[in-house]
């Protein structure tokens, strides 16, 4: 028999992610008792198993807002934390093979971020190819720039986080599964995992792909599928894609360079959704090696280092669930369902979420994000996914 060590807290945060990083982290320096439980390390989800991306332009008003704060929240943060994230501008730069397709882009641009002051450079094709030379301008009839895009280390966010949580004195428990949240006559009480009980009157599920099945154990059903997604990188070479991030958006095919040098990248590839291995598919491969070389043609001669994968945890809508509805267990909320976009918007999530449990206050920026909207059909449809 495993025996289970018992804990006591006034928050669990469940989820060990940058958003269960965030959200304890503001907890803990409101002088909450914060513990942090995740079933592996703290970290080594799909927090760490991704292109380390960040930008502000999305499909609709609702995440574009909350994308232009949570960019502002990323630079702030970084001047309390004891690691330094890297952050860094470089702009994205998205790719038209039609001219439909860049109509449609200036179209989201006059409407939604031209009004909110993030709006992007569109180009030609020759702008493009005198611009970016190592294009395969022949493909691209135009592109759009976005400046106030860029790249940051996750790891050193993370950790940041992490470390300043172990100052406070927060409880942290890693590899320790949660089984089960504990409920009694409509009230939490805290959580039970492997090895460890943690008694509390709130629980925040934090748990990225694994949420839904969290939420379940508590008689709470959200609709929050894991999509397994593969990424790539090469060997270091010479530093010369200028833009934090170019995409393709015939292919939704992406990719940049780290501050080593690598080449980094994606393609989305129909895979049928669940938690499946994290492993990886030659498929997968052939499709992100093709889609690189078409519109990079130098690409061919770089050789690929490595590639992993991590989870989109994907919502109805591709847009997040924050908060909690009232005929929930009291005391019990949830934080998931980025859909790809977790590690930009984690801090600022962090830190509402925190305002929100502790203070009652919802944030404008959260309020579209309730969970009431499934039902009473105002999804914030988001078209604008990329890999």
């Amino acid at each position: 028999m495993i025996r289970r060590v018992v804990h006591n807290a006034d928050v669990v945060v469940i989820g060990g992610g940058v958003v269960g990083l965030a959200t304890a982290y503001n907890l803990a320096k409101r002088g909450v008792k914060v513990a942090l439980v995740d079933k592996g390390i703290i970290g080594g989800g799909s927090s760490t198993r991704n292109a380390s991306r960040f930008r502000v332009q999305f499909g609709n008003v609702e995440n574009t807002k909350y994308a232009i704060e949570a960019v502002k929240e990323l630079k702030r943060i970084k001047g309390e934390l004891n690691w330094n994230p890297m952050i860094r501008r470089g702009g994205y730069l998205w790719l038209f093979r039609s001219d439909e397709a860049m109509r449609s882009f200036e179209e989201i641009n006059n409407s939604i971020w031209r009004p909110l002051g993030v709006s992007v450079r569109l180009m030609d094709g020759g702008e493009l190819a005198n611009k970016y030379p190592y294009l395969n301008h022949k493909l691209y009839v135009g592109a759009a720039f976005g400046p106030q895009d860029g790249e940051l280390h996750h790891d050193y966010l993370m950790y940041g986080y992490l470390s300043r949580l172990r100052e406070m004195g927060a409880l942290i428990i890693d590899e320790t599964p949660i089984n089960k949240i504990s409920v009694v006559n409509g009230e939490v009480k805290g959580v039970e995992g492997v090895g460890a009980v943690i008694n509390a009157k709130t629980v925040i599920v934090t748990a990225g792909a694994w949420s839904s099945e969290i939420l379940k154990t508590a008689g709470v059903e959200l609709p929050i599928n894991a999509v397994r997604k593969e990424i790539g990188i090469t060997v270091p070479v010479r530093f010369f894609i200028e833009p934090s991030l170019v995409i393709d958006t015939h292919t939704n095919a992406y990719f940049g360079q780290t501050l080593r040098g690598e080449v980094i990248g994606s393609i989305e590839v129909n895979e049928e959704p669940g938690l499946k291995p994290f492993n990886n598919t030659l498929r997968w491969l052939r499709a992100w090696a093709k889609a690189m070389v078409e519109a990079m043609p130098v690409s061919r001669r770089i050789p690929v280092m490595r590639i992993w994968s991590g989870y989109y945890e994907v919502t109805p809508d591709n847009s997040h669930i924050m908060g909690r509805l009232d005929s929930w267990p009291r005391g019990l909320y949830v934080a998931a369902g980025f859909s790809g976009h977790g590690l930009m918007f984690g801090p600022l999530t962090g830190r509402l979420m925190a305002e929100y449990v502790l203070d009652g206050k919802l944030s404008p920026l959260m309020e579209p994000f309730l969970p009431d909207r499934l039902s009473k059909g105002k999804l914030i449809k988001e078209h604008l996914v990329i890999g």
